[in-house]
Order: structure tokens, then C-alpha cells, then sequence
């Protein structure tokens, strides 16, 4: 009996030894676990609400920047320059759920000396429970990591270099990077330059909410949507990258010979002046200098306005009149003096005396061919500075509409293959090119075949 008893012994034993054993290594792993679960604990640095900051105080020595939201906006407490409403959210955003890589032990006047938090850069960020602080350091010798320290925390810590690097004081990454400080309804007038003269000036009817050239150009209509869309495109403009401020040598970026020159006026009655010059190094950006104080670097591609002309405003088809609201026209060309008595709602045409049958297909489409072929002026250019005669037009059309009144449209050579065009007798400031009259698809195209079908 006694060797059973003996070997139950030692089996219990052995099994309490293995209890013990393995409540020993539970009570490590848990102390680790516990250890490891304060640590990630301690390395969260921050923990509020992303929106709810109210001011945000950038300092690094004597530089300090003070700002505060109101209205949902970001600005400077002293207005020395607009902010960058992006960047500042996505600081708070990072802020607000901000957790460290690691720490490196206790804060120690050796540490800040060693990792540059003796000197740092400061954010100081105030939520409505209080306010936050963080102190930048250096960057690690890998890169990797930035070093800092917080308020209400005994530990250096370290933070990834690609977020951290945005917490650094850099008044170029406070200022705001949007080319003008409008939005697309806060302006009122964009006038561009070339050689010091005005190009291009744009004006907004406040009240009409119009756009519109300036008088000489009255006589055309201005497409409000080319308009809109260019504007709209500007506004929306954020420079690639800021460069010098207050910059005093204009020929460092080639400002002394620009190619562009903008001025755009807010209804704020407030204007802001963009000079653009080439980048030689690499032609896919431009420069611009805005307020004669900031260089910006841009997508060239992006700013077209600058050289727009008038013409590129306008509707280029210039229509003086439609088939169906004409009774009647005269019609001189190739020293042809034609007369049409028309009514296209009836189907009725007499041309040069003679019915034209309507109820051909044929004859129709070579009508209307015709007519619109002179009707629709396709504007190539303006040139409001000309001073044409109204002398030997090369094409006369005059029409009476079925509603009363008339209207005439003249065509008269000017220089190169150009054809003024006059209205009643006054040139519009525009003209169109030569092979709208002669050459495949022009006006001598289709009236040779509309007279050869009609038979006239």
C-alpha cells in the first residue's frame, strides 16, 4: 500500500509544481501585458475633439503666432497675413488623436539638450476642457522620428517625422496659399496687362450679377459661362509651393520681365496684384508674386488667364438674324444683287423673283445652308483700336423682320485675310477671316449650290 501512496504523492507533487509554475509565468505575462497597456496608454500625448479648438499659438524663441476661429475661420489675432484654413484643421486634426512611437524615458536637462527640446518649437492648442502644449525638438538622425514633449507628461516621446514636421514653426505653411483671398461671387473686376497696357479688363455688374468687356466691345455679346469658368478656375488656384517673401530683387525671378500681370478687385473694395514670370529651370511652372510681397510657384498650364484676350470671352458666333423671323432680305455678293421674300413657317420663298419650291427637300437644306451662311458670322478676332471705312463692302445683307425694324451687315477687306464687320453702318469692333466667304463650307459653297438647285 505504502508505494501507491507514495507515487500519488509525488504525482501531486508534481502536478502543484506545475500549478505554481504556470501561475508564476500568468502573473509575469499579466505584469508585462499591464506594463505594456500603460506604456501604449502613456504614448497617447492627445484626446479631444478635432473641431472644437479655438486657438492655436505657434512660437519658436521671440516668433509667435496667435490665432483664433470665429465663424468657422482661422486668423491671425494681429491680421499681419491671411491663414492656410486647410493646414490649420489638419493640425488640429492630428492633435487631436496624437500618439507617440515611443518614449525615451524621463524628461532630464541632458535629454533636452541631446534630442533640441531645450529650444524648441512650441504649438500651444486650447480646447474647451483647457489647453494643450507640445514641444518639437530635432528630427532623428534616421529621419524617422521627431522628438518631443508634452504638458501633464514626465517622458520624451517620439512622433512620426512625416506628420511632426508640420508642427514645426514655418510661417510659410501658416500663410494662406490660395492665389486671391476670394471666392468666385467676392469679385468684382479682373484686369490683365501685357507691355502696361490693358489687355483684357472683366467687370461684374453687381446688381445684374453680368459680366462685361468695356464699352467698345458693347456691340458683342460676352459669354458669361467662358467667363465664369475662367474666374472660377483662378480662385481656385493654391500655389505648389511658397517661396521668398518681401522679395527686393525683382530679376530673381525674372519679375523685372513678366509675362503676365493681373490685378483682381474684391466688392470688399480691396485689390491684389499677381505678377508671373517664366521658370527657366523648368517651364511646366511659372512664378508669381503676389502683392509684390510673396513668390509662389504654379502650374503654368494654370494660369491662362493672363494672356486671355477679349475674343476669348466672347460667343463667336455672331448671329445678326434667324430664317424664321425674316420676311424679306437683300443679299450683294460677287457683284450679285440678290432680293429673297421668304416665309419659312409657310414654306414660301421667292428668290430674285422666282419661287423657290420648299417642298423639296433638297431646295430647303440648300436654303437654309445659304442663309445661315451669311446669317451666322463666325468671329475670328477683335480689334477695337481700327478704324475701318464702311467702303466697297464685300458682302451686304439686309434684312426686314416680320416683327418691323431692319437690319444691315456689311462686310468690308481689311488687312491680311481679315473682313470687318458693320452693323447698320457702324463697325461691331470685330471681324472674320476669308474663308468664310470662299473655300470649302463658305458662304460662296452654298449659294453657287443653292442657286444652281433653285435654277435662278
Amino acid at each position: 500500500m505504502k508505494k501507491p501512496i507514495i507515487a500519488l504523492v509525488v504525482l501531486l507533487l508534481i502536478a502543484c509544481g506545475s500549478v505554481i509554475g504556470f501561475l508564476a509565468v500568468k502573473n509575469n505575462k499579466d505584469k508585462e501585458k499591464e506594463q505594456t497597456k500603460q506604456e501604449l496608454a502613456d504614448n497617447v500625448l492627445f484626446s479631444f475633439d478635432p473641431y472644437s479648438p479655438t486657438k492655436i499659438v505657434f512660437s519658436k524663441g521671440d516668433e509667435v503666432y496667435t490665432a483664433e476661429k470665429t465663424d468657422e475661420e482661422w486668423a491671425l489675432t494681429n491680421d499681419e497675413f491671411k491663414l492656410d484654413q486647410t493646414y490649420f484643421q489638419l493640425v488640429c486634426t492630428y492633435l487631436s488623436d496624437l500618439k507617440a512611437d515611443t518614449n525615451y524615458g524621463a524628461v532630464t536637462d541632458e535629454k533636452l539638450a541631446m534630442y533640441g527640446l531645450d529650444d524648441p518649437d512650441k504649438v500651444e492648442i486650447t480646447v474647451p476642457s483647457g489647453t494643450h502644449t507640445i514641444c518639437i525638438g530635432n528630427e532623428s538622425p534616421t529621419g524617422d522620428y521627431y522628438y518631443v514633449t508634452v504638458d501633464g507628461k514626465s517622458n520624451v516621446y517620439a512622433v512620426d517625422a512625416q506628420h511632426g514636421s508640420v508642427l514645426k514653426l514655418d510661417r510659410l505653411l501658416l500663410k494662406n496659399k490660395m492665389i486671391v483671398p476670394y471666392s468666385l461671387y467676392d469679385i468684382k473686376e479682373v484686369t490683365t496687362y501685357k507691355d502696361g497696357k490693358v489687355l483684357c479688363d472683366l467687370t461684374l455688374d453687381t446688381d445684374s450679377q453680368i459680366w462685361s468687356l468695356p464699352k467698345e466691345y458693347s456691340e458683342l455679346e460676352l459669354d458669361q459661362t467662358a467667363v465664369t469658368a475662367a474666374l472660377n478656375d483662378l480662385v481656385r488656384l493654391e500655389a505648389e509651393e511658397m517661396l521668398d517673401e518681401k522679395l527686393d530683387d525683382l530679376s530673381k525671378y525674372g519679375f523685372d520681365d513678366p509675362y503676365g500681370d493681373i490685378v483682381v478687385k474684391g466688392i470688399d473694395g480691396n485689390e491684389h496684384h499677381l505678377l508671373i514670370s517664366a521658370n527657366e529651370n523648368d517651364p511646366t511652372y511659372c512664378f508669381v508674386l503676389v502683392d509684390d510681397k510673396q513668390v509662389e510657384l504654379y502650374y503654368k498650364a494654370d494660369l491662362t488667364i493672363a494672356q486671355a484676350l477679349p475674343y476669348d470671352y466672347l460667343v463667336k458666333n455672331y448671329i445678326s438674324a434667324d430664317s424664321y423671323n425674316v420676311s424679306s432680305f437683300k443679299f450683294s455678293y460677287i457683284d450679285n444683287n440678290d432680293t429673297c421674300e421668304v416665309d419659312i413657317k409657310n414654306m414660301e420663298c421667292k428668290y430674285n423673283g422666282k419661287d423657290v419650291d420648299f417642298d423639296s427637300t433638297e431646295n430647303y437644306v440648300a436654303f437654309n445652308n445659304f442663309f445661315n451662311s451669311f446669317a451666322i458670322l463666325k468671329l475670328t478676332g477683335t480689334d477695337v483700336s481700327a478704324k475701318p471705312e464702311l467702303k466697297d463692302p464685300a458682302m451686304t445683307a439686309e434684312y426686314t423682320f416680320k416683327e418691323g425694324g431692319t437690319l444691315k451687315i456689311d462686310l468690308v477687306k481689311g488687312e491680311d485675310s481679315h473682313y470687318y464687320v458693320f452693323r447698320d453702318g457702324k463697325y461691331i469692333g470685330a471681324y472674320v477671316d476669308e474663308d468664310m466667304l470662299t473655300g470649302r463650307n463658305s458662304l460662296s459653297e452654298f449659294y453657287i449650290k443653292f442657286k444652281k438647285l433653285a435654277g435662278i
